[in-house]
């Protein structure tokens, strides 16, 4: 009985300690489980949050972004190209060049382009969305939020740079008129600039035509020169072979009267002949004497003859070579006159050309005055451009401390209704200094509108000027032409 006792005590001592231990694992078994349970329906919990977020985030992207497309896939697991596009889109938003992004720029002047073709593109990415998570609030932004992404930094990121955008899409409409104006400014610079451009390279051409046309003149001027020798020294000939044909009509004339005396002589001659024949007839001997005596003076005479005719035939080719001369001399002497003749239109073409260089200069310092007074009101005007954007942005500074001065004041209102009064005093102490900013602001803006006025009047100025000038560029080309066929001629 004893033993019985004893082993149903042990029994029941052993069931009950083998139960306490079944209770014990058990109870922890089940508290594992319970934490475990806890656990996954917070995880799933997170994840269905984080499920809503990310789709939330889509559906704003597809809202603001349409054309990017993303899934929640690219979100839990961010890439870099899912990164890289997302960035690329949002410059690309912001009216951003993009080439810097995608390839190394000649301006870097990198020695291994190829070695550097990856990592460049991304450094510069890299610098351009420090820059703007910056000024928006984040400062850790480097390149592994880029090269290796992580999701919550990611959501985080696109998070903020989403409402950076929604902000500037309400902030548009407010600054969308003054951006207007200040591109509208930018491109009459730009236009202002290539016409200041256009003018220079024109002056610069027209200073090397003027250069040239120097020298043409000066060539003009020696040949001119070299002309007036030549003719001087052709009227010198001339005189010469006057003074030759003087001479040789004289003696010409004293030939012909030479001749006319020895007709004579023959006429006397034959009389004495016939006169000789009819004494023959009555005294031979004394004949025959008589006409041997005359035939060696008609010998004598006819070799006289003979030298005179050859001198005369001498001379006679002599004044013909002489009136041969003459007559070349004679147009010598008119192609001389006209060379004169268009020597003084020359003089008078140089007069002229000088006298138009003159204006030109005149009309070049004048360009140089509008120049300047241009490059004095584009200095004005960026001067009120900057002026314009300092105003900006104190007033955007006072606006937001305002805005802030504000919602403290309308917190203590909601606080402590006792200090109303004072608070309607600031408000409208507020909305008077906003006023005053605003007219501040138009009376900028109509400074600003006469400044482009008086820029618009000297612009004018300048075209007239130009016109002017280019009038005056025509009539010296024709002056040009007329020289070189004056030249040729």
């Amino acid at each position: 009985m004893f033993v019985g006792v004893y082993s149903y005590k042990y029994y029941s001592y052993q069931h009950i300690n083998s139960f306490n231990k079944l209770s014990v694992y058990s109870f922890v078994h089940f508290s594992f489980y319970i934490e475990i349970l806890l656990f996954k329906m917070a995880k799933y919990n997170t994840k269905s949050t984080m499920f809503v977020e990310y789709s939330n985030l889509i559906k704003e992207l597809e809202q603001y972004m349409p054309q990017f497309k993303a899934s929640i896939k690219d979100i839990q697991e961010p890439s870099q190209t899912f990164v890289t596009n997302f960035y690329t889109d949002v410059l690309m938003e912001f009216f951003c060049d993009v080439n810097n992004l995608t390839e190394i720029q000649v301006t870097q002047n990198l020695t291994y382009n190829e070695m550097y073709c990856e990592t460049v593109p991304i450094l510069n990415m890299c610098t351009a969305l420090r820059h703007i998570y910056s000024k928006l609030g984040i400062d850790d932004f480097g390149m592994n939020d880029i090269c290796d992404p992580s999701s919550k930094r990611t959501y985080c990121l696109l998070q903020t740079m989403l409402s950076f955008i929604k902000y500037s899409d309400e902030k548009i409409h407010e600054v969308e008129d003054k951006m207007k104006s200040v591109r509208n400014m930018k491109d009459t610079i730009d236009k202002l600039k290539k016409e200041k451009d256009i003018l220079v390279n024109s002056i610069n051409k027209k200073t090397l035509e003027r250069k040239d046309r120097g020298a043409e003149l000066k060539t003009i001027a020696e040949d001119v020169k070299f002309n007036k020798t030549e003719l001087n020294h052709f009227q010198k000939h001339r005189d010469e072979v006057l003074k030759e044909l003087d001479i040789a009509k004289q003696e010409k004339e004293e030939i012909e009267k030479k001749c006319i005396k020895l007709c004579e002589l023959k006429d006397n001659i034959v009389e004495d002949i016939n006169a000789l024949r009819a004494q023959i007839v009555e005294a031979p001997d004394l004949l025959k004497a008589d006409h041997e005596r005359l035939k060696r003076l008609k010998n004598e005479v006819t070799e006289k003859k003979s030298t005179m005719m050859a001198q005369i035939s001498a001379k006679k080719q002599t004044l013909i070579t002489l009136e041969q001369e003459l007559a070349a001399q004679e147009k010598r002497l008119r192609l001389l006159t006209d060379v004169t003749e268009k020597n003084e239109r020359l003089s008078k073409l140089i007069h002229e050309i000088e006298n138009i260089c003159q204006k030109k200069c005149e009309l070049d310092e004048d360009s140089e005055h509008l120049n300047e007074k241009l490059e004095m009101i584009e200095r004005e005007r960026a001067d009120t451009n900057n002026k314009i954007n300092y105003c900006d942005k104190e007033m955007e500074r006072e606006r937001n401390l305002y805005k802030a001065k504000y919602d403290a004041l309308h917190k203590e209102i909601e606080n402590m209704r006792k200090q109303n009064n004072l608070q309607c005093e600031t408000i409208k102490s507020l909305e008077n200094e906003i006023k005053k900013c605003n007219m501040r602001k138009q009376e900028l803006e109509a400074d600003v509108l006469t400044m482009i006025e008086h820029f618009q009047i000297a612009k004018n100025s300048l075209t007239k000027i130009l016109n002017n000038y280019n009038r005056l560029e025509s009539i010296n080309i024709e002056n040009k032409i007329i020289l070189i066929e004056i030249v040729k001629f």
